[in-house]
């Protein structure tokens, strides 16, 4: 049988077919042993593509250019801005996908197949960031600059702030359509909600936040404009989002600069009855870590006693206890009150300055300390492997954990400290101990957070089966699973027979499915909604996986 691709090809049938021949070929005793991801990907090379993924991705676009032209237009709206976790039109934080690369590359080929996109309205040119088009729809109707569009109720103001596609049009024609929509009325403070917080289009092109979105590429030069327009330059959530990194000063220069020549300085400055005044609150984000804007912000009006707006503690302390000594006495040169530590606070600072002889003398009068996981902790989370040596070095435990049974390398996945996770290991550390506010272990907690390089350095050491097969780590898994194959069919720390755990990767986690398969996994058992591993796949859009249990 000769493939082709035709008009009416599908993947469905390629699935098929690829099943098909994995069937025969195994019928046949003199041949290797073949898997469903090699019979498909030798398929695809047949019709001319590179692999499986390949064959597929031209599948998908195909359907796409099925799909209506309005459902083309939604989704690509949908897919190509900055959302920050909120649904487009929801105002609920945390209902919508992260915003990843991948989203904005899959708007950008969604447009270069189907460029007519761009023209379907004012809301898709400024998308596009479209000179020419946009020019067109304000020149046919002028009240548009304010128009709202589906899917979110957004302005196309707001649509140019937080689009962002790797397409040179960002670079070359933000401003100017952003100069055009402001000639024709567009409101420089419109805004949209999570429900608590307010994104404003000067939010929306300075960019950053705790997903580390990327400003617009021209968001300097927006920024200007927009406040020379009207735009207020105190916007608290930009504020906020700049504050989480990186040591920079580039926007809150920016921003008071423009808040001063409008005389509104005291914005700033100004305390509410049940809040700290904005670089108050700033520069408790600012220490320890960030010297640079902790300076900046006692020279505009901070004060040097304020809280942590999160633990109410001094931030002096917060320095005093991160080791930061330059910090500690910058804080002192404007005024701070030093606190009175207690002998556990001075252990934790002592670590965190590396002064062996003090660490030594308390931990002799106290032996509790070395016990204790916040010195530990801190070191991790600052990335400190000096510190953390010499605690071990001390005869603090490599398995030391909080009250919640997160251990030191559970605490070195989270701050990503792969040299610390690694030096943790070298000295004893168990590698899958299970901590109990979320019932995971190192490698599950690096599978959620997307560490990559602690993965891979987790997973030759781990036992935790759901974690690998999370991780699609097959090499290891079909090691375990020759030791004892048993593994494949055991309840795991989830709950859930392996089969329920799969990854995110579709090819991968087909994989997975047939390795578990293969050494005795049951395809009948059920999760606690009541779903089969299949159902469970297909659920979670694994077209792949699902059809893997079909063999």
């Amino acid at each position: 049988m000769t493939l082709k691709l035709t008009p009416q090809s599908n993947l469905e049938s390629f699935r098929k077919e690829a099943k098909r021949r994995l069937k025969a070929l195994r019928a046949d005793p003199g041949q290797k042993p073949l898997t469903l991801r090699g019979v498909q990907h030798a398929l695809a090379l047949e019709l001319g593509f590179p692999g499986w993924a390949a064959l597929k991705q031209e599948l998908a676009d195909r359907a796409l250019a099925a799909r209506s032209h309005a459902e083309r237009v939604i989704l690509f709206l949908e897919k190509s801005a900055n959302r920050y976790s909120t649904a487009p039109g929801s105002a609920k934080w945390n209902t919508w996908e992260p915003d990843r690369p991948a989203r904005a590359e899959f708007a950008a080929r969604l447009l270069a197949r189907h460029p007519e996109i761009a023209l379907d309205s004012i809301h898709t040119a400024v998308a596009t960031h479209n000179m020419d088009a946009v020019r067109e729809f304000l020149q046919k109707d002028a009240s548009l600059a304010n128009s709202t569009g589906r899917p979110d109720g957004w302005t196309p103001l707001l649509r140019l702030a937080y689009t962002r596609m790797p397409l040179e049009s960002l670079t070359t024609n933000a401003v100017d359509i952003a100069t055009v929509l402001l000639d024709h009325g567009a409101n420089p403070k419109a805004a949209w909600s999570d429900s608590e917080n307010s994104f404003t289009v000067l939010t929306g092109v300075i960019g950053g936040g705790e997903g580390g979105q990327t400003a617009h590429p021209k968001a300097e030069a927006l920024a200007r404009l927009l406040i020379a327009r009207g735009a207020e330059p105190f916007d608290f959530q930009a504020l906020y989002n700049t504050s989480l990194d990186p040591d920079s000063t580039f926007w809150l220069e920016l921003l008071w600069n423009e808040s001063n020549k409008r005389g509104e300085a005291a914005k700033w400055t100004n305390a509410s009855p049940n809040a700290l005044s904005a670089v108050d609150y700033l520069l408790g984000n600012a220490v320890p870590k960030h010297p640079i804007r902790a300076e900046w912000l006692l020279q505009h009006g901070a004060s040097a006693n304020a809280v942590n707006s999160y633990s109410k503690e001094a931030v002096v302390k917060h320095a005093m206890l991160a080791g930061k000594q330059v910090l500690v006495d910058m804080l002192v040169l404007h005024g701070a009150r030093l606190p009175v530590l207690s002998d556990g606070e001075v252990f934790l600072s002592s670590a965190m300055q590396g002064d062996t002889t003090k660490l030594r003398e308390l931990a002799a009068r106290h032996p509790v300390f070395l016990r204790s996981p916040h010195a530990m902790i801190a070191a991790i989370h600052q990335r400190r492997t000096d510190v953390v040596k010499l605690l071990l070095e001390l005869g603090t435990s490599p398995n030391v954990a909080d009250r919640s049974g997160s251990t030191a390398l559970h605490q070195a996945v989270l701050a990503d400290a792969v040299e610390i996770a690694r030096l943790l290991i070298a000295r004893g550390a168990d590698i899958d101990p299970i901590e109990r506010s979320y019932n995971s272990t190192p490698l599950g907690a690096a599978n959620y957070h997307q560490r990559t390089e602690m993965v891979a350095l987790l997973v030759p050491l781990s036992r935790d089966i759901r974690g690998l097969c999370f991780a699609g780590a097959v090499d290891r898994l079909t090691e375990l699973f020759g030791a004892d194959r048993s593994l494949a069919s055991a309840v795991t720390r989830g709950g859930e027979v392996p089969l329920f755990a799969l990854p995110d990767d579709d090819e991968r986690a087909a994989e997975i499915v047939e390795l578990l398969l293969t050494h005795g996994a049951d395809p009948s058992a059920r999760n606690s909604a009541g779903l089969t591993p299949m159902e469970a796949a297909k659920k979670r859009g694994l077209e792949e996986a699902a059809a893997a249990f079909q063999l």
